[in-house]
């Protein structure tokens, strides 16, 4: 009988044992499948070169990035890092408004979501960005968190995080993608390439 209790607490024991294990091991192993799933949609290769043609395509239509704005405002005396790019841009296309339909359906065929210009050379500040900085006048980088925050989406300042950007170009041009499929199951994609 002695025998018996010591073998159904010996049972019980490995079960535990066991369990503690595979549960540790579903937790790791679930982290390193959500990490690959994110990792996967930045970066790919279809939207970099998705990057690199809507570059291309604003450059051929003569269309002036404004970069001036990232040069010349500023405030109180703090410059700004990076312009967020829109069909509403106010200098986007000045002297080009006949050509906003293209570059309209352009950006819909792209399934373009958000656009960023960034000063290359102010990339790790915009990095060091946080939530807490964005909310806290007395912060150094807090214009430039604050409308961080404020216009992009938590996605592509998760992927800003991640970029490594070509210090030889002036700017960086970053894209949000969306894509959806015929089930509606959409997914953002990333990419970025030096202007």
């Amino acid at each position: 009988m002695k025998k018996n209790g010591f073998a159904i607490i010996e049972t019980v024991l490995v079960v535990v044992v066991l369990t503690s294990s595979l549960l540790l091991l579903y937790t790791s192993f679930n982290k390193i499948l959500q990490s690959e799933k994110t990792r996967v949609n930045y970066d790919d290769v279809n939207y970099i070169y998705r990057t690199y043609y809507l570059k291309n395509a604003l450059n051929s239509l003569n269309i002036v990035f404004p970069m001036r704005d990232l040069d010349t405002k500023s405030n109180n005396g703090r410059g700004i890092h990076f312009v967020v790019l829109g069909m509403d841009y106010e200098g986007l296309f000045n002297g080009y408004e006949s050509k906003k339909p293209f570059v309209n359906s352009m950006i819909m065929d792209f399934d373009v979501k958000q656009i960023l210009l960034v000063n290359t050379n102010k990339f790790d500040n915009i990095k060091k960005c946080t939530k807490e900085c964005s909310e806290n006048t007395s912060c150094d980088e807090y214009v430039n968190c604050n409308q961080l925050y404020t216009n992009v989406s938590e996605n592509m300042i998760a992927y800003l995080q991640t970029v490594a950007v070509d210090f030889d170009a002036v700017y960086t041009l970053v894209v949000e993608y969306e894509s959806c499929d015929s089930d509606n199951v959409c997914h953002d994609y990333y990419g970025w390439v030096g202007v």
